[in-house]
C-alpha cells in the first residue's frame, strides 16, 4: 500500500487496486500517520520516500 501512496493515488484508487474498502485504506493511512508522527498525507509520503528502500 505504501508504494501506491508514493504514486500519489487517492484512498479510493488504492482501495480499488487492492480490492479493499476505502475505510480500510483510510484506517491504514491513519495508523501510518500515528506510527510515524506525521501530521499529513504529504508529510507521510515524504517520510516514506526517506525511510523506504528504493526498489529497482
Amino acid at each position: 500500500m505504501n508504494a501506491l501512496l508514493l504514486e500519489g493515488l487517492s484512498n479510493k484508487a488504492i482501495a480499488s487496486q487492492l480490492m479493499l474498502s476505502v475505510r480500510t485504506v483510510e484506517s491504514h493511512v491513519s495508523h501510518s500517520l500515528a506510527k510515524t508522527g506525521c501530521r499529513s498525507r504529504l508529510e507521510l509520503v515524504i517520510w516514506l520516500m526517506t525511510h523506504t528502500p528504493m526498489q529497482s
